[in-house]
């Protein structure tokens, strides 16, 4: 048995304020919680920058919280899908750094709308973490005439192995409390901070987009039984996006 570290944030691209401050507050955070795997979703970069590897601008988020770790000795790999165009100026996608090599195994479309220009447009990012385990991030959008949360949840779930162990983090948007969160769960799936003292903490500052106050709606969902000694939700008191962070340690 062996433990695995996991941290979800949604960065909020590229538009904090004192953005660098807050990117050495969250590889800080990597680095003091262990973290094996990051899920990170609006990973935003600017459109016109060049390329530096595949994918890959230069202001990359994820990309430049690799370089800050790699500046505190610690290398993670990136996995980078860039999905929309967003705030008019930015590639947004999802984004995996992980210490341990992964291999991308789907990154379809789960969204009606496909339209690059659309912010509307959602995909879900899986790789394999080891031979019995695959691992997944996304960003949900809500229902809304057109789109439909439970098409997008289906889509998602189809990208992943019926027979293996699978985990997916990432904002959901969706509340604990709704029909939405209902079907999750009637789906088999496991919310990992679900039935502990952390249920009820929000994971994003209140009154943001359809979300009124503040509640939870960032989540690590696994589809098997798995042990859970150690969690919490990071930057409640000194945000780094307009999200907080979700942290878990498993023990596989």
């Amino acid at each position: 048995m062996s433990k695995l570290n996991l941290l979800t944030l949604n960065l909020h691209c590229l538009v904090e304020e004192n953005l660098p401050d807050k990117q050495q507050r969250i590889a800080q955070a990597i680095v003091d919680y262990d973290v094996d795997v990051v899920f990170l979703q609006e990973v935003a970069q600017t459109q016109t920058l060049p390329y530096i590897e595949d994918h890959i601008k230069a202001d990359n988020y994820a990309y430049t919280l690799q370089q800050l770790l790699q500046e505190k000795e610690l290398f993670y790999h990136i996995y980078y899908l860039p999905i929309k165009q967003s705030f008019n100026r930015y590639d947004e996608g999802l984004a995996l750094l992980s210490k341990t090599p992964l291999l991308v195994t789907d990154t379809r479309c789960i969204s009606k709308t496909r339209d690059y220009t659309n912010w509307k447009s959602r995909k879900v990012l899986v790789a394999q973490y080891s031979e019995d385990l695959y691992l997944a991030t996304t960003h949900f959008g809500w229902s809304d005439g057109n789109e439909v949360f439970e098409d997008q949840f289906d889509a998602a779930i189809a990208a992943l192995p019926i027979t293996s162990r699978w985990i997916m983090a990432g904002d959901f948007n969706v509340l604990p409390t709704s029909n939405e969160y209902k079907y999750i769960m009637n789906h088999g799936c496991i919310d990992i901070l679900g039935e502990g003292p952390l249920k009820d903490k929000p994971t994003h500052l209140d009154n943001m987009d359809i979300h009124t106050n503040g509640s939870r709606i960032d989540y690590i969902m696994t589809n098997q039984p798995i042990t859970s000694d150690r969690h919490t939700i990071l930057f409640t008191d000194n945000p780094v996006s307009d999200h907080y962070a979700v942290f878990v340690r498993i023990t596989l």
